[in-house]
């Protein structure tokens, strides 16, 4: 079972950064529509910065929760099939409790024996140590793709672990990342918060960074792409010209798709947000 809903993940998360960003644009997708397509759109809508949350939680294993990444949904993130690179970044929880926790109000479970009720306080930042966002991390698709096992985009494979966590060792701290993930990892797991503080200051560098600027006649028409070292100016018109479909059912025959393969997009819980530039430095 999974460690937490993910629609409680989902909700509390767009309840933080609906109060982050007051003047920002959220979108939740809807199954069958494709962050391909609705990306641009979204970076179209006015000046700022737009990215997406994949948003992934653990799955609960006795005292252990692992992580589990949908490689080919991975894959086409990394290299999609045309247009630019995608400004997309994982997010999941390092819970600090034994079990699953249900989407019913309750207090968090003291053992891994069945399943217990998720605090409907846990939301809420004055509530403490307990708050969501101090257990709540957040990777660029790249990093996750480097701190995965070798062959994890193998053309068969379709999942692969990103790590198993032992709830006992994190109680009141921090994961040791090292331990984890490698110590040759170049990125780290970023803090929930923290994420957050270095996207408005022109960050995170390890991800893709999509910002949207306006003509003089103040009309959103290009779009400044970041990936590592490289630039690339985009043109609005372009890239939402780009031969994008929405995926469809179904799976793909290989892990590197092209353009008009039919693939599944997995689950519905993935977030699309525009940053307006206001709230950028």
């Amino acid at each position: 079972m999974r460690s937490i809903p993910e629609k409680t993940l989902e909700h509390w998360t767009s309840i933080y950064l609906s109060n982050r960003f007051p003047n920002g644009a959220l979108w939740w997708p809807v199954s069958g529509e494709d962050v391909l397509v609705e990306l641009p759109r979204l970076a179209a809508s006015g000046p700022g910065k737009s990215l997406a949350l994949e948003l992934k939680t653990t799955e609960a294993r006795g005292t252990d929760h692992v992580l589990e990444i949908d490689t080919r949904q991975l894959a086409r993130y990394v290299n999609p099939p045309a247009g630019p690179p995608l400004p997309v970044y994982y997010v999941f929880p390092t819970p600090h409790w034994t079990g699953p926790l249900t989407s019913h109000s309750g207090t968090a479970p003291a053992a891994p024996n069945g399943s217990a009720a998720a605090p409907p306080e846990w939301w809420r930042r004055r509530i403490g140590r307990a708050w969501f966002g101090d257990w709540l991390y957040v990777m660029s698709a790249r990093s996750v793709a480097a701190a995965l096992p070798h062959g994890w985009n193998a053309p068969r494979r379709k999942r692969a672990t990103l790590f198993t966590l032992n709830s006992s060792r994190v109680v009141g701290g921090k994961p040791s990342w090292a331990s984890l993930l490698g110590p040759t990892l170049s990125s780290w797991p970023i803090d929930w918060t923290r994420f957050w503080r270095i996207v408005t200051l022109g960050g995170p560098y390890d991800g893709v960074r999509w910002r949207t600027f306006v003509s003089e006649g103040n009309r959103p028409d290009r779009v400044l792409v970041l990936d590592g070292a490289e630039e690339r100016e985009w043109s609005v018109g372009a890239l939402l010209n780009q031969p994008w479909l929405e995926w469809r059912p179904g799976r793909p025959g290989d892990a590197d798709t092209k353009v008009g393969d039919r693939v599944s997009i997995g689950g519905n819980e993935r977030l699309l947000l525009h940053i307006a530039e206001s709230a950028l430095r």
